[in-house]
Order: C-alpha cells, then structure tokens, then sequence
C-alpha cells in the first residue's frame, strides 16, 4: 500500500499561478489581512463497534473511548502568513480477548509559510501524522484517496501504525510580468511499524519541477516546465522508479468566453526491482477547449500519457453549471490502455438546497495505475441527505460506495456503508452528534464481512483573536 504520487495535482496548481490568463492571488484587488488567532479543540467520541476488524466470524464487541485535542495558530500581516496545526488523541479501547488500554495515537502537525508580494509567492509546508489503522475508517477521507488514485489495499482492514512525513516548498517569480518563472521541490515519506500485512511497506517519494512562463501577448500564453520523481519502496521485490519529462503548452484566449490550451511532451519512466529493469517512454500531450456560459462552462479534452503500464489516451467532456439552489458537475468520455481496451468513465456531483433540507449525490468512474503496477478500475457513489428538525438542531443520512477492480486479474474489493447522524448544539460553544454506522467489505475469494457502530461525540472548540 505504497504511498499515491502527490505531485501531479501539486503542479497542476502551480500551473495555475503561472498563467497569467488566470488571475493569480497577488493580483485580486483584496485589502490585505493581518492579525493572529488561537484556537483549541476538545472531543470527545464514545464507539461502540460489534466487528471492527471485518472479520469473519466476528471476534466480538469493541468499544473505543477517543479523546482528541487540536491546537491552530494563524498570524497574518500584510505580505506573510504562518499557521500550525497540531493535534493528538488519548484512546482506551477494549477489544475482544484483550485488557482494556490506554494509549496516545494519532498524532499530527501541520506548519505552513507564505510570503507574497506583487510578483512572487514562496510557500513551504512541513506535516507529520500518524495513524493507528486497526481504527481507521475503511471509508473515511475518501475523497483524497480518489485523488490520489484508489487501490484496494485502501478499502481492505489492516493492522499496525503509519506514519507520513511531507515537505513542500514552492516558488514563484514574475507572476505579473510577461515572463516569469518557478519551481516546486516535494518530497513524502511513508513508513509502517508493528504490522503484520506484507501490503503496509516503507517507502519515499522525492519530486521536482522547474518552469518558465512567456506571455506572448494579452490573449497568448506559453509555458515549458522540466520534471523529475524519485519512488523506492521496501516491497517485496524492493521497486525503484525514476521519471523524468519535459512539456510545453500554449494557452490562448479564442475569445471573451472561449480558451483553448494545447500541451506536447515527453515522458521517460526507468523501474527496477529484484525481477529487472523496464523503460516506458513516449510522446505526452493534449488538447482543451473550453467555454464558459452565464452559469457554469463545458470542457472538451484529449490526454495521451504515459505510466509504469504503458501508454493510456483519454478523451473527456464535462461541465460544471450553478443552479438556482446548488450546483451540478458532469463528464463522460473514453480512455484506451495499452493493451488497446477502451472503457468508459464519468463522473456526475450534484448539490441541492431544497426547502426540506440539502442533499448531495456523487458517482464517479476511472481508470488509474497503481505505486505497484496495477491497472485499477475504481467506481465511487455517495448520496447524502441532510436536514434541520429545530433551530439547533439537524439530522443526516449518507450512502456510500467505493469499489477496486484489478483490471487483469479482474479480481475486485468494494466497500459499502450507510451512516445516520443527529447534531445538536448543546450551547454556544459546545456540540453534541450522535449515530449509527453500517459497513459491508466484498472481496474476491472471500466471504462478505459486516460492521455496525453506535457512536456519540461531545465537542468544543475556544477561539482567541
């Protein structure tokens, strides 16, 4: 379960600030903020769970007391900003066949700097967590496993502690100038301990990206960006990956509501592992049009890239348009591996507030190249309902659903949950939420594994500004 590869969407929004046909944040016209603030977190979660490790048969009742406390700071001036959020939980849990005990998990800190002028950005961060995964949510922070590209060692319970280290620190100058120039160094590291799943392996990933920026005039833009990653792992065949690629992309204006962008690369990937040595290489590009209309925009896309697997090429339409009560997201399009399979993908995202409450729905589609390899087929759905029954008072229903197929041995892990909660706030300060929780794993080769949880959380969080 090696650590997802981060620095795409890092540089992708680095793309953004380099562009000057997006506004970068130096040039909004926004009076600057400055000031500081403390605030302090307590809650406290009692859990009542009759199969916390999925098994089968159930080993018995566990029952978790967590108490977590976080700490932020923010201090702001004119040009610079600096936060830090640090958090930790006190645990006594008694699980079948076990003394009761009681220990200090999930650790966490996040220090964060940017200082900004009217053109140039520095921004570092510097985070740590640590996560006890015998009581990880086999659903929970779905949203960024998605991003990461989903594998079906996430949905599948494990045991022992994770730990993971990352450092960012990107620069930027010339952002309004016609040209100007930057670059990104990253770098994350993943380590396991007192685990018995051979899936929970160490391992690191340092990236690096240099770019330049040229506006060739109001409505023209080119960009050419260099990048190299560095990925080893302690897995069974112990894999080291190094990429290495070169782009350049023309952004340009057709007009007021219309924008096309056209990229052309190249992309080099060396594996060796105690098996041999592989080499992907090849062409990388793409095109984009989109156009914006009064509630949203529509946008048409080619992709073609290159993997450990091979060469994948993607076609894409979607839109995001704003309704009178929310908003709704869509896409549909086809991509082709290597081996010449062409699947379909999509994505759909609504959002609605309706006069009886909010309700959200999500369905998503894809095809993504695991750390190890793997051609993965992930399927994700959620619907969420959400509604107030007082003034302080609400209740809410959610389904979820997260699905892995390996596309070649066609063996497939899905994980399945409903969760109801009720929310009311005691007082001004204090919170009280309260619900049920049911999860159900299916797994290729194995028989199907059942949870239910009763839980109920008491928290506050005190502000100083």
């Amino acid at each position: 379960m090696g650590q997802k590869n981060k620095i795409a969407a890092l540089l992708a929004g680095t793309s953004l600030l380099a562009t000057g046909l997006v506004p970068a944040t130096g040039q909004d016209a926004v009076a600057p903020t400055e000031g500081f603030a403390l605030t302090l977190g307590i809650a406290s979660t009692l859990r009542v769970n009759d199969n916390l490790s999925f098994s089968d048969p159930s080993p018995g009742t566990s029952t978790l007391w967590d108490n977590t406390v976080t700490f932020g700071l923010l201090s702001e001036t004119g040009v610079a900003r600096f936060t830090a959020d640090l958090a930790g939980t006190i645990r006594t849990a008694a699980l079948p066949g076990q003394s009761t005990d009681t220990t200090f998990d999930d650790p966490s800190i996040v220090l964060g700097y940017q200082l900004e002028s009217a053109d140039s950005l520095l921004e570092a961060e510097l985070a740590y967590q640590q996560v006890s995964l015998q009581f990880e949510d086999p659903l929970a922070g779905l949203d960024d496993l998605i991003e990461d590209g989903l594998e079906a060692d996430d949905l599948v319970p494990t045991d022992g502690v994770r730990g993971t280290y990352s450092a960012r620190v990107a620069f930027e100058t010339g952002r309004t100038a016609p040209f100007g120039f930057g670059t990104v160094l990253e770098y994350d590291k993943t380590e396991y301990w007192d685990t018995t799943d051979p899936g929970n392996y160490d391992d690191e990933t340092t990236a690096a990206e240099v770019f330049a920026r040229l506006q060739f005039s109001p409505v023209m833009e080119g960009r050419i960006a260099l990048d190299w990653e560095q990925y080893d792992a302690m897995d069974t065949v112990r894999t080291s990956r190094r990429t290495v690629g070169a782009t350049a992309s023309l952004t340009y204006e057709i007009n007021a509501i219309t924008r096309m962008t056209a990229s052309l690369g190249y992309t080099e990937i060396e594996e060796t592992n105690l098996i041999g040595t592989t080499l992907q290489d090849g062409v990388t590009g793409g095109l984009s049009v989109t156009r914006d209309f009064p509630t949203g925009n529509v946008t048409a896309e080619y992709s073609t890239g290159i993997s450990t697997t091979g060469r994948r090429d993607t076609i894409e339409l979607r839109g995001e348009f704003e309704t009178p009560g929310g908003s709704i997201t869509a896409g549909i399009g086809a991509t082709r591996s290597n081996a010449g399979d062409v699947n379909m993908i999509g994505s759909l995202g609504y959002t609605n507030e309706l006069a009886m409450g909010t309700v959200t729905a999500a369905l998503e589609r894809s095809y993504d190249t695991s750390d190890g390899g793997i051609e993965n087929r992930s399927t994700t759905a959620s619907l969420g309902f959400d509604t107030e029954v007082s003034p302080n008072a609400s209740i809410g229903f959610e389904l979820d659903y997260a699905e892995v197929t390996d596309v070649v041995t066609d063996s497939t892990t899905a994980v399945s949950g409903f969760r109801a909660t009720y929310t009311r706030d005691l007082t001004a300060d204090w919170g009280l939420t309260a619900g049920y929780e049911y999860r159900k794993r299916k797994e290729t080769g194995s028989t199907d594994r059942e949870s239910n949880e009763l839980f109920v959380t008491l928290e506050r969080e005190f502000s100083i500004r």
